[in-house]
């Protein structure tokens, strides 16, 4: 997996309108927020869709025990925060850019295979566990982990989709000066 950005290049018109915006202005840089907003709404629904145009893999039988069956997926904390609610726009006069803090958001726009990352050691606090109709107190101790535990499949959700231009035309003609 990469760290590198998912670049979008954008259409030979969108560049076109966005000539003509820095000529009228001065700069592109507050179309190119309008265009940002336009990108991150876009996003935004992907995830509310869970995958575009194709569906995302469901939750795996692990995170269904863990979530409940028909938990949503990558929003379980909507836009008050993780993945989902992390989205945000730096626009220059020549670019925007549609990112998120989260570590995790490539791995997760990718994937990854079981133990990909390596391990890590954890804590385990004391407990009982129940074995066999047996039940047994359990002192507290680290265990190396895998990361990931399992596999995760990707489940892209930083991209665009074909009718996403169409908007950013529409959003770039408004900073467009027409004479009359």
């Amino acid at each position: 997996m990469s760290n590198d950005p998912i670049r979008i290049e954008v259409s030979d018109e969108v560049q076109r309108r966005l000539a003509i915006i820095a000529r009228q202005m001065g700069t592109a840089r507050h179309a190119l927020e309008a265009v940002g907003e336009v990108i991150i709404e876009s996003v935004q629904t992907n995830f509310e869709a869970e995958g575009r145009p194709q569906k995302w893999k469901e939750h795996s039988d692990m995170t269904k025990a863990r979530r409940g069956v028909g938990a949503t997926i990558l929003r379980d904390k909507g836009a008050s925060g993780g993945l989902f609610g992390s989205l945000h726009r730096n626009a220059t006069d020549k670019k925007v850019i549609v990112s998120t803090n989260k570590k995790y958001a490539a791995m997760q726009h990718f994937g990854a295979r079981k133990g990909e990352f390596g391990t890590v050691q954890a804590h385990v606090g004391s407990h009982t566990r129940t074995r066999n109709g047996n039940t047994h107190n359990v002192r507290a101790h680290t265990r190396q982990m895998l990361v990931p535990l399992g596999d995760i499949p990707a489940r892209p959700f930083m991209m665009l989709q074909d009718e996403d231009e169409a908007e950013i035309m529409a959003t770039l003609d408004e900073f467009i000066f027409t004479e009359e």
